[in-house]
């Protein structure tokens, strides 16, 4: 009897070890849809960063970061969070749910901690597009957009 197992890699970062996001970048796929994944500098593409409880509450980018995160949870995952940029403990909550319900462990930043691993393997993302002035959205792992 032969046994076949497959391991989950996230895409290899140029960066040594993950900062905290500080903005998004879009992305858009093939068939039109926009979508906005917290990364470290706007449109930069560079996705292996880190959100933890009580990012955001200062404001300034980390907020941006955390509200494009908020906005994929509720409507992909019914999180029924305030989008309101701030990382608090029900963001953290719906993270660890999503992390867990996709059979990945919690990350060494923290229980709840948004990194690479949930980016790519269990969050979906929001995706929309306007088709004759009707916005329509869909949700995809990042790693299919």
């Amino acid at each position: 009897m032969t046994v076949m197992t497959t391991a989950l890699v996230a895409p290899a970062s140029t960066a040594s070890a993950a900062a905290t996001c500080n903005s998004w970048t879009t992305k858009f796929a093939a068939d039109g849809y926009r979508f906005e994944i917290p990364s470290i500098g706007r449109n930069s593409g560079a996705f292996n960063c880190v959100l933890k409880l009580n990012d955001g509450y200062n404001g300034g980018g980390v907020q941006s970061a955390v509200f494009v995160l908020q906005g994929s949870l509720n409507r992909c995952h019914g999180g029924n969070l305030v989008q309101d940029g701030k990382y608090g403990p029900k963001t953290r909550d719906v993270v660890a749910w999503v992390t867990a319900a996709a059979g990945l462990p919690q990350p060494p930043e923290g229980f709840g901690a948004y990194t690479q691993a949930p980016a790519y393997f269990a969050i979906k993302w929001l995706g929309q597009r306007t088709v004759g002035g009707e916005t329509r959205a869909v949700c995809r792992h990042l790693g299919t957009i």
